[in-house]
């Protein structure tokens, strides 16, 4: 097998792998196979066909990572839940404060605090999302 092949089957193998796995990181690894499987074509040398190789997949895989970094899909989906209304029965109640309360919300129980004073039953307003507290205002009518 030529060195050309070589480089083929191995961009073949990690494209297998990317499917499997579902990340971007191993069609990057593939490319840079691809890279140097066309420097091999060219006739370049094995040594700078796997610099050339290794200095793709780890500088793509870098800005990759730096794209998505402070992107995470939960504070995307705290940013949609602001400015939603929830329903609270009452504040207060077993074990917690009176500006607490436990509101169902997407099919889930979340804590809410309140950012009235004095807090009140009723439809309320989603100001901010902390992790899985919900801080709420209440809506005037």
């Amino acid at each position: 097998m030529t060195q050309t092949t070589l480089w083929i089957v191995l961009a073949g193998v990690l494209l297998v792998a990317e499917m499997t796995t579902g990340t971007f990181y191993l069609l990057l690894f593939a490319l840079g196979a691809g890279l140097g499987a066309l420097l091999s074509w060219m006739g370049l040398g094995v040594e700078f066909q796997i610099i050339a190789a290794a200095l793709f997949a780890a500088g793509s895989s870098f800005l990759l990572k730096r794209s998505r970094s402070g992107q995470t899909a939960d504070a995307q989906s705290d940013k949609l839940d602001i400015g939603n209304t929830v329903y609270v029965e009452n504040w207060g109640g077993e074990g917690l404060s009176p500006g607490q309360a436990k509101v169902t919300y997407r099919g889930s129980t979340w804590s809410a605090i309140s950012l009235d004073v004095p807090p009140r039953a009723g439809a309320h307003s989603i100001v901010n999302v902390n992790g899985s507290t919900l801080e709420l205002k209440a809506i005037t009518t």
